[in-house]
């Protein structure tokens, strides 16, 4: 699960390596975030990876779910789109 943050209030601490606009854990390899939004507004970032998870955010879309597992249910509320949308 990954979440769209403002660039201008996203702060990163610690070391991160990096390969096509993408962030890595440089000890575990974990993909941490992603800065290749080609309006350079967004950071796309890993929820999983954050120390301390926003749990009072609530998913606005879904997508790729032409490959969500049959078992998982849709999000209530959210916008669903097949594949990745052109434009966000």
């Amino acid at each position: 699960m990954y979440a769209h943050w403002p660039v201008e209030l996203f702060e990163l601490t610690g070391e991160i390596s990096s390969y096509d606009g993408r962030g890595f854990c440089p000890h575990c390899g974990s993909r941490l975030v992603d800065t290749a939004d080609p309006d350079d507004t967004l950071i796309e970032i890993r929820i999983g990876s954050l120390d301390d998870a926003p749990f009072e955010l609530k998913p606005k879309d879904e997508v790729w779910v032409k490959r969500r597992e049959s078992w998982i249910p849709p999000v209530d509320g959210a916008v669903q789109y097949d594949e990745r949308p052109l434009q966000h």
